[in-house]
């Protein structure tokens, strides 16, 4: 028996890959869903998304190319933040699907194309007046649309209803089934992050001077109204 106790054994993190296409710097990035593989997007301020997947789990050196996402309206020569934001769509028998946010306001979704393999525009949800801050997908629990949330810097938050379904040809397809604004902040406040809980039923978002809100939808108007605030008080001018 080793004589080096197990509260003594350390454990650290090992740098297995080095992802560098992007010419700007990185501003977000997140796994696919389990069910896709080990795949990675990542979104940058020079305009494009780099879809990457690890075929071999057991080869975490070797990343190749999924796929690339050029988000159009972008000077990648400005000042532009270029893709701000992006969500997968975590449905199950769905084909891999992003939502993509850009400093422009666009909110784009994009869908994998297994026979062409390449990464198609799918919808094109309505923008906000200034860049986008955050986008997320809701999971899907039984509805036969989507859900998408986004905020911005121009204080809105938006839920997009998306309507899904199969053409004849056994195609998935998406179409833009409605856009409620439900949150309105003065034009100097931007709505920073926006999230949903495990079902898809309550948003949450996050604003300036503190702010917390949670989101639930009236299945009676089918409006989106908020059941909870919660409003940091301010910081004493001795805390340390």
């Amino acid at each position: 028996m080793s004589s080096t106790s197990q509260s003594e054994i350390t454990t650290s993190w090992v740098k297995k890959a080095e992802l560098s296409e992007a010419r700007r710097s990185v501003s977000c990035i997140q796994f696919a869903p389990k069910h896709l593989g080990l795949m990675i997007a990542t979104g940058s301020a020079d305009g494009s998304v780099r879809i990457y997947e690890a075929i071999d789990v057991m080869n975490l050196n070797h990343w190749p190319s999924k796929g690339i996402i050029e988000f159009p309206f972008v000077d990648k020569k400005s000042s532009e933040l270029g893709v701000t934001s992006l969500s997968w769509c975590t449905g199950r028998f769905e084909p891999p699907t992003l939502v993509v946010g850009g400093g422009n306001g666009s909110v784009l979704v994009y869908r994998y194309s297994d026979d062409s393999r390449i990464w198609n525009l799918a919808v094109e949800l309505k923008s906000h007046s200034k860049g986008v801050l955050d986008v997320s997908w809701a999971a899907n629990v039984g509805r036969s649309y989507h859900l998408i949330a986004s905020t911005g810097m121009d204080g809105k938050t938006m839920v997009h209803r998306l309507k899904r379904g199969k053409k004849e040809n056994g195609e998935h397809f998406l179409e833009l089934g409605s856009t409620q604004e439900i949150n309105s902040s003065p034009s100097s406040s931007g709505v920073w992050r926006c999230r949903w809980n495990v079902t898809g039923t309550v948003l949450a978002t996050s604003g300036d001077f503190g702010e917390v809100k949670l989101w639930k939808n009236d299945i009676r108007n089918h409006e989106w109204k908020c059941v909870s605030e919660v409003v940091g008080g301010e910081l004493d001018e001795n805390t340390t």
